[in-house]
This record gives structure tokens, C-alpha cells and sequence, in this order.
């Protein structure tokens, strides 16, 4: 009976009919990205405002939750060899809850909740990682934009659930605020708990180097396998950059419009949350238009929109000005990762899915790591956040560029025969979009 009832739910996965992989993929990017990196945005003000830490400190435990999403692809790539991907997924899910209620302790000091943010962005950056690899490969080729869209859903309702969640606790003081926060992280791990077992069952299986994980030959064999194709290399060039082209938005824009354009706290919060509202739908409609159109061309459209969203505040402070950066930024983070997953699933073929997403997230969490200390320096004892306007949108039309290239390049590629039969055998059929009733989903 176990089998009958098995096979055809199997089948419901593989033609992406079954809700679920895209709903749990959702409630782990909710928890670890959603509300364990993006909540914070709406705190911070509130951080230096209830004198818990002063305007410096809060932005160093900003910059602390992305370094330590850095070192969780590191732990990531550790824990893989001794644990199921679904026993991280659950740990992660788990830590990101517990840091939250750790964060409710105001007399921690500064290096507790140092220690608690590094946490969460660790397991924020597992859960990335971890998660659309578990359910992505197991999806129908005609339906992973839209699979991938709902699982990046999650980062943007994680942003619209601390903005309504955040201003109503504000009484309450902000010990009440960082436990209820908790409590919802709680809930989507609890809610989403059993499924992984499956999710685990129907991904492709990950083969680890033989001998010790520390042996001169492992590491050896992992350096030269690991080497990149062209179009995958320009993909992590693009993808790296759209990760210092968002920080203005997910580290400082309440603060900006609060701060240097002196608006009230509320309205500084409704345009947080017109940004979580974006990021709430923008990753399934642009999966959706990727589905259309294609994954390259719909890449090059959001870096470009994404880049006239983040310069907009340059040219305009108006309320219509500040809803269609907020907006339009919104949108474009989270639908940018959901498509580029997708496209790396695209270029690289399923086998070498986890190694190239895996990387992928390294070099954005190295540039948002990176470009937001030093953001946090520049903005050290100015009155105007200008200048990180002007270095992220630069960014996000080096990112477009990046993709021009892909597209450009494997053009050249499929217009040789020779040359397009051999990176088919490399990397899979060039352009799957035109071959659907041909491609097998593998």
C-alpha cells in the first residue's frame, strides 16, 4: 500500500503538480533569509532609537549577519559530508529560530548578539543552498521558474512579516519583537518538518571525494574538478555584483528615509514593507516570465530594472519615487535568485547543479560581506547615503553586462555544430527553453 501510494505522489513532484516542494522550499528561505537576515532591516532603527545599541553598533551587527553568511557555505560544504542535506536544512532551520529568542536577552551585550546574528546569516546561507537544490532538479524542466519563484518567495514575505510585525510590537518594547520573530521561524520549521524526508529521497544523489575530507588528495581532486565553464563563470560574476548592488535597500533604506530625508518612522516602515511587497511576489512572476521568455533574456530585463530602481532615489525624493525604488528593488532581489538558480541548473546540468549554486552563493556572500563593511565605513560620519546609490546601480549594470556576455557567447557556440556538440556533452543542450518536447528532465 506504502508503494501505491508513494509512486504517484513521486509523479506529482517530477511534473511539478505537487505544491509542497515549492511551500516548504518557501518556509526555509522565509526563516533563514526572509526574517533571519531581511527583519533585521526594520529593527535597526529601532536598535538606536531604544538605545539598545548605538547608530555604529547596529549597522556591525548588520554587516556581522552577512559575514557570517559567508562562513555557512564554508560549514555547508562540511556538514554535507557527515549529515543528509535534509538534517542540515532542519538544524538550519531550527538556529535561526533559537537565535532569534537568544536576540530577546537586551543585557547579552554587543558581542551575544554578535555571536546570534553571525548564526542566523550562517544558517540563512545554508538554507539557500541547501533547499532549491533538494527540489529543483526533481521539477519539470517547463515548470522550474515558477517552482524556483515560490521558493525565493519566502525572502520577500519574511520582509513584509517583520514590516507589519515590527511597528505593531514597537509598545512592547523590542525584547517582545525579536521573540515573536522567533515564533515564526518556530512555526515554519515545525510546518515544514516532515517533508524533507521526501525531498531528500527525490534529489539527485551527491557523491562526496573518497578517502577523508581533509586528505591532500580530496582537497587536491575538489580544486580540479571544481573548475568553471565560461558562461558559469560570467553567471557568478553577475551574481556576486547583484549582491553588492542591493545592500543600500536591505541594509539602510529605512534608515535612509527616516535619517536624511527626515520622514517619519511609519512612513519609513511603509516603504520597507511596499519592498517586502515586491519581494513577495516578484520571484514566482519573474520564474513565470523566465518560463516565457527565457532565463537569460529575463535576467538581463531584472538587472537592468533593478538598476533604475536603485538609482531612482538619486533623482527623486517624492513618495511615488520612493514606492517604485522600493518596489522595483523589492522585486528584482529575491526574482533574481530564483532565475539565476534556474539558469545555473540551465548551463550547468543537474550533476553539477549543487557545485555551481554552491559556488554561486560563495562569491555573493564574499561581495555582500564585503561590500557591506565597507559600506558601513563610507557612510561612517556622512549625512547622505548618495554614494552607495550610485556604487550599486554601477554594479547591477556590470551584472547586466555579465549576462550579455552568456548570451552573446553561447550564440557564437550554438551557431558551430562541432563546437555546440561538445559543450552539450560538457554542460547540457545550450538553449533547453527551445527543446522542451526533446530534453528529458533530468
Amino acid at each position: 500500500m506504502k508503494a501505491l501510494t508513494t509512486a504517484p505522489a513521486a509523479a506529482r513532484v517530477a511534473a511539478g503538480a505537487d505544491p509542497w516542494p515549492g511551500l516548504c522550499g518557501l518556509a526555509a528561505t522565509l526563516t533563514g533569509v526572509g526574517i533571519g537576515r531581511f527583519a533585521y532591516v526594520a529593527i535597526l532603527p529601532l536598535l538606536v532609537q531604544q538605545h539598545w545599541f548605538s547608530r555604529q553598533q547596529a549597522g556591525w551587527l548588520g554587516a556581522a549577519n552577512l559575514t557570517g553568511y559567508v562562513a555557512g557555505i564554508g560549514v555547508a560544504a562540511l556538514l554535507v559530508r557527515a549529515m543528509a542535506p535534509t538534517q542540515i536544512v532542519r538544524l538550519a532551520m531550527l538556529l535561526v529560530s533559537l537565535s532569534f529568542f537568544a536576540c530577546g536577552w537586551h543585557d547579552g551585550g554587543i558581542a551575544w548578539f554578535l555571536i546570534w546574528r553571525s548564526v542566523a546569516g550562517a544558517c540563512g546561507a545554508i538554507l539557500m543552498v541547501q533547499a532549491p537544490v533538494l527540489i529543483l532538479p526533481a521539477t519539470a524542466v517547463a515548470r522550474r521558474g515558477r517552482v524556483g519563484g515560490v521558493i525565493f518567495s519566502g525572502v520577500g514575505l519574511g520582509i513584509v512579516a517583520a514590516a507589519t510585525v515590527v511597528p505593531m510590537l514597537i509598545e512592547q518594547g523590542l525584547a517582545l519583537t525579536w521573540l515573536t520573530l522567533g515564533s515564526l521561524c518556530t512555526l515554519m520549521t515545525a510546518a515544514s518538518w516532515r517533508f524533507w524526508a521526501r525531498a531528500q529521497a527525490g534529489a539527485p544523489a551527491f557523491t562526496a571525494a573518497s578517502g577523508s575530507p581533509f586528505s591532500i588528495h580530496t582537497v587536491y581532486a575538489a580544486l580540479h574538478g571544481w573548475r568553471l565553464p565560461l558562461p558559469v563563470l560570467l553567471l557568478l560574476a553577475a551574481y556576486a555584483l547583484n549582491a553588492i548592488g542591493y545592500l543600500p535597500h536591505t541594509l539602510f533604506w529605512a534608515d535612509f528615509i527616516s535619517a536624511q530625508l527626515g520622514r517619519p518612522l511609519l512612513q519609513a516602515g511603509f516603504f520597507w514593507a511596499c519592498f517586502g511587497a515586491g519581494a513577495a511576489c516578484g520571484p514566482y512572476l519573474t520564474g513565470a516570465v523566465a518560463d516565457r521568455i527565457g532565463l537569460a533574456p529575463t535576467l538581463l530585463l531584472a538587472f537592468l530594472l533593478k538598476a533604475a530602481g536603485v538609482a531612482l532615489p538619486l533623482l527623486a525624493h517624492s513618495d511615488w519615487a520612493l514606492l517604485v525604488s522600493s518596489v522595483l528593488v523589492g522585486f528584482f532581489s529575491p526574482g533574481i535568485v530564483g532565475v539565476a538558480s534556474s539558469y545555473a541548473l540551465e548551463i550547468g546540468g543537474p550533476c553539477q547543479h549543487r557545485r555551481n549554486w554552491t559556488v554561486m552563493n560563495v562569491g555573493f556572500s564574499l561581495a555582500q560581506a564585503g561590500g557591506a563593511s565597507a559600506m558601513v565605513a563610507l557612510v561612517a560620519g556622512r549625512a547622505s547615503y548618495d554614494l552607495l546609490f550610485i556604487i550599486s546601480s554601477v554594479a547591477l549594470l556590470l551584472s547586466s553586462l555579465c549576462i550579455g556576455l552568456i548570451i552573446l557567447l553561447r550564440t557564437k557556440v550554438e551557431c558551430q555544430p562541432g563546437i555546440a556538440t561538445k559543450a552539450e556533452n560538457e554542460t547540457g543542450p545550450l538553449w533547453p527553453s527551445r527543446q522542451r518536447e526533446t530534453w528529458p528532465d533530468r
